[in-house]
């Protein structure tokens, strides 16, 4: 200190010496305009003095300060203004003092001019402003508020032989001893109650020209510094040193109490970090308090001074800049787990209602069942976080919109993602990751950072730059399933680097895309897999609560059991709440249009990306797509996936948010990537945009067809390359490398079936299809094998399930006498799996039948190729021996609409294939060599049911005895031909069928020897040699036309010799013998 001895400095202790310093700094610091004037250095403890002692609760410091220098003019004279000079008139509303009647009004009016001079007003606005006085007898000023008296400031000014006066340079020895006293509360608490009250006067000061501007200038700089030094350097005012931040509690108050941190108060510090460090460092250090503070509430606390005290430091660019460089804002190897504790940030985006508590607060009473009320509680929940959203993207824009922060906080945004990659794992562990709360909450806000630059022309799609991901990206895509590239091809297009410099618009539009698979539908997959469980645990309490008699006898087991079934209830119920409060987040309608909207420039994006040189949307698509580009292909596969279950959500539950030009785009991106299948490696991928189309012909209130249904219906696109689409995937799904893809063929074909049905009445498309099945007949051929093989095994399937329920409730009507109760209950339960796979069967066969009788009647030649004709022929005859021959008791069961069996109805739709086919010659003939199943008597009685309950109109009829008359003739000549024919030789035979061979071929591999339209058939759902196992396509069988010609002389000489025998014998008049 420049005023102490030297002597003295030797001796001073270290927090002696702290203070010093920040008071030196503070004698230093002040502005231009206060002149020479230096401030007092660093206060001594005070002395006793012969000063009496405040009266009341006012206590005096328990040493004098040490006097400081008053060789200082006043702040006024310093100005050039003398202290004589008074003020300029002004209005007074005071009531005017009554006159002494002893006359001394000479007097009077001399004070009257004392207290209007310029030093009278200082000393009364230091005394207003911090509550003290140098009159031990005055301990309240006008307004009734107790004033201190600073007992050590009184004796250090009579000892200088100054006057009794506040002035600005023994402000800081008043200020240290008032706040030291904690009169009125902590130090920081009463210095920052000071600081309201001289910001107030200062605001009102408008003139600046005015002395008094530069004195109250002086005492606002004075004050503000000491609730600095209170909050960084608590033992200058006798107050015990703590980890704490004692700023964090008065930024949690209301701004405009006096012991709130107010906007006068954060501009002043800004206005300061260049010259005083320790500013930034003490808000940055409260702001980080609170943050930690924050991580151990809830929204069932109070959190909102938290917010708001977040929002109110971001609105200053300094205090962001310098939250951003906090070491908590981006700690290093922190755990995904611990992101929304640890980080500066992460307590704010982890507050949600989908945390468990407050989701048991928001469904306490779900017990009752009441649907009105979760759907009310859901509301609430929805307004609740469309708030608190609301708040995080405001706090996130400000340092977006800041250039020196906005690094920063993409870097946290990608560090969010980057760290969650467990949570689309297959068993995620959730105290290893982020919670859904967060990660939703960090979507969200994402997708609207990304709301500028998503106009409704898609004006800025070209600004999204692929190479991003070939520049060190900020996000991690080393470990993703990429789109069709395995782990060596991606790493090899990765490692070659991609020059330029990446636009905020690319950035901020791939850590959307990541934050949606590891935030939003990660949370949706999760809730999935919550309701599996929660279903399970009510199963195994059903079974439990009726086992409790058991231990009745026994209390302590009583005891355990109890517990046991009342810890299942707690589970349950909290993932009941958990469930609904998830909905409630996830059916958000707002949050939900925002997605979708990100959504569309994600489909548009992708489609520009595979075709190339077409400006989409602008320009229509061309189908097939040409070429992959490499860079489509080492795409993660999470563009794609987030795609397909953002909008199979959409699809299912709130279709109706769904516009029409997003229509269109979600309708193209499917049928794009559906029909240029291989674009795609995982099956699953492209069976979701199969659910997309599928749930968006489901029927909705205001729209029969569904939100897709329309633009299905009509668009040119979809009437062009729809059913070619579906057909293709239809033949995929065969095999999806899964160990359910039995299962899930079925599935992906119910929906597929479900979407044709929806357009099958635009008469373009059936139009379309025929002309593409002459061009293209392998394809078709292929489809008509496979659903054909479908129909069969439906068909078998529900009628061996409705034959085991007939048996079963038959014994169950009339039990034998010898059947007991454990016998009983065996068959019961058989009769139950037995009505569950008829019941889920019989939707399918339903379908599958429909779907049949639809493409027969529009590609009836594709349906009788030899290679196909012969298996749908004899599938039928087999299904109508079943309906109305011998067997058809069998099927009789209680109660078949249950399961959708309505015998009537599947005979119509049959009878409906055999009626679009009754012109194929080879459909006829294959039906009458159908020695298994064909019985002329089938037709007949056929035909009396649906004449007897109308289930055909009379020239159906017509037709049907036609066709029945038809077949019967074939089958007369079948029989004779094979009658003439003999016995034929073995190397005629085809080895599969045992039937004579009209092309044979040669299989390469094997050398085997088999009819064409054989190993054509095989080939149709195997591909390989039904000999050796071997790869095998079609092409590469051999013709063998030698054995061909052969057969066919072989054949006609045959036919030719029975030929001249009959007219031999027609002319002798004798009966030939055809024995």
């Amino acid at each position: 200190m420049a005023d102490q001895p030297p002597e003295q400095d030797t001796i001073m202790a270290d927090a002696d010496k702290i203070r010093a310093k920040r008071l030196a700094k503070l004698g230093g610091g002040s502005s231009s305009d206060s002149g020479s004037r230096s401030s007092s250095a660093t206060p001594a403890k005070p002395s006793q003095s012969s000063t009496p002692q405040p009266p009341e609760n006012q206590q005096s410091p328990s040493a004098a300060q040490q006097t400081p220098d008053t060789s200082n003019q006043n702040p006024f004279s310093r100005l050039g203004m003398s202290a004589e000079s008074k003020p300029a008139p002004r209005i007074s509303i005071k009531p005017k003092a009554p006159v002494a009647a002893d006359g001394n009004a000479a007097r009077q009016a001399a004070a009257k001019s004392q207290d209007a001079s310029p030093e009278a007003w200082e000393d009364r606005t230091i005394s207003g402003v911090y509550r003290i006085t140098l009159d031990p007898n005055k301990t309240r000023d006008i307004h009734g508020h107790k004033l201190f008296f600073v007992a050590g400031v009184r004796s250090d000014l009579e000892d200088s032989g100054r006057p009794l006066a506040f002035t600005a340079d023994v402000l800081d020895s008043a200020i240290l001893e008032s706040a030291s006293s904690k009169s009125d509360g902590k130090p920081l608490q009463y210095l920052l109650s000071c600081w309201k009250r001289i910001s107030r006067l200062f605001r009102a000061m408008h003139n600046k020209s005015d002395p008094k501007y530069h004195v109250l200038k002086e005492i606002r700089r004075l004050c503000f510094s000491y609730c600095i030094f209170a909050a960084t350097l608590p033992d200058m005012f006798d107050e015990e040193t703590t980890d704490d931040n004692s700023l964090a509690e008065h930024l949690l108050a209301d701004p405009d109490s006096d012991h709130g941190i107010c906007p006068d108060f954060l501009n002043e510090a800004v206005s300061r970090f260049d010259e005083d460090e320790s500013v930034k460092e003490a808000l940055v250090g409260a702001v980080e308090q609170i943050s930690k503070q924050l991580a151990k509430l809830t929204m069932n606390d109070d959190y909102r001074p938290y917010i708001l005290a977040i929002r109110n430091f971001v609105r200053y660019q300094p205090l962001l800049v310098a939250m951003a460089q906090s070491p908590l804002f981006l700690p290093q190897d922190v755990e995904p787990q611990h992101l929304e504790n640890s980080t500066l940030l992460g307590p704010f985006f982890r507050l949600s209602p989908m945390q468990g508590e407050v989701a048991l607060n928001y469904f306490s009473n779900r017990t009752s069942g009441d649907k009105g009320y979760i759907t009310n509680s859901q509301r609430a929940l929805r307004m609740a976080l469309q708030n608190h959203q609301d708040e995080l993207f405001d706090i996130a824009n400000c340092f977006i919109k800041t250039k020196d922060s906005r690094e920063k906080i993409l870097n946290w945004f990608a560090m969010t993602v980057n760290k969650n990659h467990k949570r689309r794992a297959i068993q995620s562990d959730p105290k290893t990751v982020s919670s859904d709360a967060f990660m939703v909450n960090i979507t969200v806000v994402l997708d609207r950072l990304c709301e500028p630059f998503m106009d409704a022309t898609f004006s800025k799609v070209d600004r999204i730059d692929i190479d991003y991901l070939r520049r060190s990206p900020r996000v991690d895509i080393d470990d993703e399933t990429k789109i069709n590239a395995d782990q060596n091809a991606s790493d090899e297009f990765y490692a070659v680097k991609a020059n330029g410099t990446t636009n905020f618009i690319t950035e901020i539009f791939f850590l959307t895309v990541a934050a949606h698979h590891y935030g939003t539908e990660a949370a949706n997959t999760k809730m999935s897999s919550l309701q599996k469980d929660i279903k399970w645990l009510e199963k195994q309490l059903a079974k439990m609560e009726p086992e409790r008699h058991k231990y009745a006898s026994n209390p302590m087991q009583l005891k355990l059991f109890d517990d046991h079934v009342t810890k299942i209830k707690s589970q349950i119920d909290r993932g009941h709440c958990t469930i609904y409060a998830t909905q409630g987040v996830l059916l958000d309608e707002t949050a939900q249009a925002r997605s979708m909207q990100f959504m569309r420039y994600v489909i548009v994006w992708l489609l520009r990306l595979v075709s190339p040189g077409i400006n989409f949307p602008q320009s229509p698509l061309k189908l097939p797509l040409q070429h992959e580009p490499a860079a489509f292909k080492c795409l993660p596969e999470y563009f794609l996936e987030d795609i397909v279950d953002n909008f199979k959500f959409i699809t299912r539950y709130m279709p109706h948010i769904i516009t029409s030009t997003q229509c269109e785009e979600l309708m193209m991106i499917c049928i794009v990537f559906l029909r240029s299948s291989e674009y795609i490696k995982n099956p699953y991928l492209k069976s979701g945009l199969i659910t997309i189309l599928f749930h968006g012909v489901w029927e909705i209130p205001g729209r029969s067809k569904g939100v897709l249904g329309d633009v299905l219906f009509a668009h040119k696109f979809a009437t062009t390359h729809l059913l070619h689409a579906l057909m293709k995937f239809y033949i995929e799904c065969e095999s999806t490398g899964a160990h359910t893809q039995f299962y899930d063929k079925f599935n992906i074909r119910y929906e597929i079936f479900q979407v044709i049905k929806c357009v099958w009445p635009n008469t373009v498309y059936r139009d379309n299809l025929a002309t593409e099945a002459r061009v293209n007949l392998d394809f078709f051929v292929q489809f008509v094998n496979l659903l054909l093989n479908d129909v069969t095994f439906v068909l078998d399937e529900s009628f061996t399930a409705f034959t085991q329920i007939h048996e079963l409730q038959k014994l169950l009507k009339n039990p034998p006498v010898d059947l007991d109760e454990n016998a009983r209950q065996e068959n019961e339960e058989k009769l139950a799996a037995a009505q569950s796979k008829a019941k889920s069967y019989m939707q399918l066969t339903n379908e599958t039948v429909a779907m049949l009788k639809l493409f027969t009647e529009a590609l009836g030649d594709s349906f009788t190729k030899k290679e196909v004709v012969t298996r749908l022929a004899h599938m039928l005859d087999y299904n109508l021996d079943a309906l109305v021959g011998p067997r058809k008791a069998n099927l009789k069961v209680d109660n078949g609409e249950e399961y959708g069996w309505n015998p009537r109805h599947m005979l119509s739709e049959i009878a409906d294939v055999y009626l679009n086919l009754k012109d194929k010659t080879s459909f006829v003939d294959a039906v009458a060599t159908d020695g298994r199943s064909y019985r002329p008597e089938h037709f007949t009685t056929a035909m009396n049911i649906m004449q007897r309950f109308a289930l055909k109109a009379p020239d159906q009829l017509q037709d049907w005895e036609r066709l029945s008359e038809h077949i019967k003739t074939a089958k007369e000549a079948a029989e004779l031909e094979e009658a003439d024919l003999g016995e034929i030789p073995d190397e005629y035979l085809d080895p599969l069928l045992a039937t004579l061979m009209d092309d044979p071929v040669i299989l390469p591999k094997s050398k085997q020897v088999l009819d064409r339209s054989t190993i054509r058939s095989h080939l149709l759902s195997d591909p390989h040699d039904p000999f050796n196992r071997e790869a095998l396509s079609i092409e590469q069988v051999i013709d063998n036309t030698e054995l061909r010609e052969e057969i066919q002389a072989w054949k006609s000489q045959k036919l030719a010799e029975k030929l001249a025998e009959r007219a031999a014998a027609r002319e002798s008049g004798e009966a030939m013998d055809t024995s």
